[in-house]
């Protein structure tokens, strides 16, 4: 069995973020103490010695005396001899990404609450050491053909399936589940409060948990949110296809760019029209450079055109590469693909991923959402690739409460990238509607995960120590004056131009 690539380029992720700021010191409580033994462990891309430590639950909470699912965590304890009780638990993407895997990029971010907060990372059941439920790694390179083949994905997915029976029941690995391994979690560290931070997918699982256990939440960070009603993966192609045309109509503002590429649109055209007819085409293929040729379809091309957006640096080079394909050089839209989509399938529990979204997604997935999804650029490729995947998976039936709105009395920060492809401002506005206690701020120019960005690490840093400050309240100083502005001065990436050399 080999990774799955090109299904991995459809999933949400964990944006890799940088710097947050210090935390507010409390007195922890007698009747919290820990029950777990916690050991020293190393984990990649962090230098300190951390403790590790795991909690037995039931795979099926209605089956208490069945099989049963070692939830692993690590602790990246506080650097001062007097730290606050309440630990930041880091909730990761995907969904199917391991917390645990992602630590070494995100302890960076947390580094400033760390001085007086444990950062706690949950393998959420299914990824990582919680059970993964995940294909086997492959080390061969593969060909282009073979990365954005979904009928090879599909598949492949069927061996994975296969191959996880009888270690595995995969209708009980929804997130609403999962959240009560956080809880057992939570105990057994001896916590009375706990902060959140979600990034993605992890904004479901933590709004999840604060619906269950909003006794037990002290604040709450979103970084893209993707709530229960997200009908994904029809939203793909609806969120996906906003932000495209955003990035067209930002080109053509730009006198720049508008000059380099006056016929962006007509060669956005012509690639549609060539990936409707299906047509092979010439590639280089970015890491071999070895030449190939492969079928550009639809579903194809709404991969090619999806993952450069997640990221502005990339999405800045794509009327470039739209460019180029209008000339029948295909390199540096699939070297655009390549460049994200090996990283995000290297931490992907894929099944783990489709048992959520099978379970959560496609059955609120309807007509009027496919209707929606037809009317894109990118049509419903993402939707049959997940209703084929998900005739694989066994699912049981989601609690109706799991799509509520959430509506608990914490504080909570929500940021939104304004070019998000995948968890646009939309979503944050109506989670930010639904809880009492919310502000949404946005970044107009950047795309899938803020927290990286700018002042974000020092505004996420405030909130979380002013969290239960009775004078100021927990947005004193972001709400307004010049903090209010500052995700939105983040200029956006000035758009590719090729360079042009003369020869003396």
């Amino acid at each position: 069995m080999k990774q799955l690539p090109f299904l991995a380029s459809v999933c949400l992720r964990v944006a890799a973020p940088v710097a947050v700021a210090a935390a507010l010191a409390l007195a922890v409580p007698a009747a919290f103490a820990a029950d777990v033994a916690l050991a020293p462990c190393r984990l990649k891309g962090i230098d300190r010695e951390l403790r590790c430590g795991v909690v037995d639950v039931p795979e099926d909470p209605d089956l208490p005396d069945g099989r049963r699912l070692a939830i692993r965590f690590a602790v990246v304890p506080a650097l001062a001899k007097n730290k606050a009780p309440d630990p930041v638990f880091v909730l990761a993407g995907g969904p199917g990404q391991a917390a645990m895997r992602v630590a070494g990029l995100m302890q960076p971010v947390m580094s400033r609450l760390n001085a007086r907060r444990d950062i706690v990372y949950v393998d959420q059941r299914g990824t990582g050491e919680s059970n993964a439920l995940a294909c086997e790694r492959g080390r061969k390179v593969l060909s282009l053909s073979e990365s954005v083949d979904p009928s090879r994905a599909v598949a492949q997915l069927d061996e994975c399936v296969r191959a996880l029976q009888g270690r595995a029941d995969l209708r009980q690995y929804a997130t609403w589940i999962a959240m009560r391994d956080l809880e057992a979690v939570r105990t057994a560290l001896g916590s009375a409060r706990i902060n959140l931070w979600g990034g993605s997918y992890g904004t479901r699982a933590a709004l999840e948990y604060v619906r269950q256990f909003p006794q037990r939440v002290r604040s709450v960070v979103l970084d893209g949110v993707a709530p229960a009603t997200m009908a994904l993966p029809a939203s793909f192609a609806i969120d996906s296809d906003a932000a495209l045309k955003t990035l067209l109509a930002a080109c053509a503002a730009d006198t720049g760019c508008r000059t380099h590429y006056p016929q962006l649109d007509a060669d956005l055209q012509r690639l549609l029209f060539i990936a409707e007819r299906g047509t092979r085409v010439s590639v280089t293929h970015p890491l071999t450079g070895e030449a190939e040729t492969l079928l550009l379809d639809r579903t194809v091309l709404a991969g090619m055109l999806r993952s450069p957006l997640y990221a502005p640096q990339l999405a800045a080079v794509l009327p470039f590469a739209l460019a180029q394909a209008g000339r029948g050089n295909y390199d540096p839209l699939f070297a655009l693909y390549s460049a994200l989509t090996g990283r995000m399938s290297e931490n992907l529990a894929e099944v783990m991923h489709f048992a959520v979204v099978c379970a959560e997604d496609m059955p609120r997935t309807g007509a009027d959402q496919r209707a929606a999804a037809a009317a894109t650029r990118f049509g419903t490729s993402f939707l049959d690739l997940y209703e084929r995947a998900c005739a694989r998976i066994q699912v049981r039936e989601v609690p109706a409460a799991f799509y509520g709105a959430p509506t608990a009395d914490v504080p909570v920060l929500i940021l939104s990238g304004g070019a998000d492809p995948v968890t646009p401002p939309r979503h944050g506005e109506w989670v930010a509607k639904t809880l009492p206690r919310a502000l949404h701020l946005v970044a107009p120019h950047l795309g899938h995960g803020v927290t990286q960005h700018g002042c974000a690490p020092e505004l996420i840093g405030r909130f979380v120590r002013q969290a239960d400050e009775p004078a100021r309240g927990p947005f004193a100083g972001i709400e307004d004056g010049r903090d209010a502005d500052c995700l939105a001065r983040l200029p956006a990436p000035l758009p590719f131009r090729a360079p042009v050399f003369v020869t003396p």
